[in-house]
């Protein structure tokens, strides 16, 4: 393999080290959804609500004074009356975090590739394996995070007792950065693909170019001389 094409190979290590980061802070910040919360009787009331995957923050403020709650999402799924769908939730979660884990692999990878002159099919498989692997979770997972958002938290992000104080949602709730994150590393990971894609039509005519001649084609020059 050339050096031109082991840095093409080596370029996916830094894809997938963004890729990476930007599934990290997905996981770990509060904005997979956000909602500013109003109540009927109160002109003056406002809140504000965000949900990560795992934890979240309540701010309401009735008109005297903002009262504050942490949430711990899978709680209240538990508790509230079909405020997200379990299944939907998990998926995510479980395509975010799997997506995590081939980007490491991809990433490690790429820096086994790049450093061998050799050629490695086995390698370049396991690049491309996991590329397409981290690519397909997270596309099931954003997926599963939209049909959540449009299906149930669009409409409520509040539990039973805020509602019974007149708090309502319905309407003012939006997706978070935390979720466009995983939209962007989504992006990255098939640029990683497409770039692997076109080191891998390289490698194939290095090898071509490299090749000797066949035995009849020698036989042919032979003849002809």
């Amino acid at each position: 393999m050339s050096l031109r094409t082991r840095t093409l190979v080596f370029s996916t290590f830094f894809g997938s080290i963004l890729a990476i980061g930007l599934l990290l802070v997905s996981l770990t910040t509060n904005s997979w959804v956000k909602a500013y919360p109003k109540r009927t009787n109160a002109p003056q009331s406002k809140g504000e609500v965000s949900y990560g995957l795992f934890y979240g923050t309540k701010d309401l403020n009735p008109g005297f004074g903002v009262r504050s709650h942490s949430v711990d999402v899978y709680t209240f799924m538990q508790t509230e009356q079909q405020p997200m769908n379990f299944w939907l939730w998990l998926i995510t979660a479980l395509g975010t975090g799997f997506g995590l884990l081939s980007c490491a692999i991809s990433a490690i990878a790429a820096v086994f590739k790049a450093a061998s002159a050799a050629k490695k099919p086995g390698t370049m498989l396991v690049l491309f394996a996991s590329n397409i692997s981290s690519a397909l979770s997270q596309v099931l997972a954003f997926i599963c995070w939209l049909v959540q958002f449009f299906q149930y938290l669009q409409h409520n992000v509040l539990a039973i007792e805020d509602r019974r104080h007149n708090w309502y949602s319905h309407g003012l709730a939006s997706l978070g950065y935390s979720f466009y994150l995983v939209v962007v590393s989504t992006l990255v990971v098939f640029l990683n693909i497409t770039i692997l894609f076109h080191a891998r039509r390289r490698e194939k005519r290095e090898v071509r170019h490299l090749q000797p001649p066949s035995e009849e084609k020698h036989q042919s020059a032979i003849m002809l001389y």
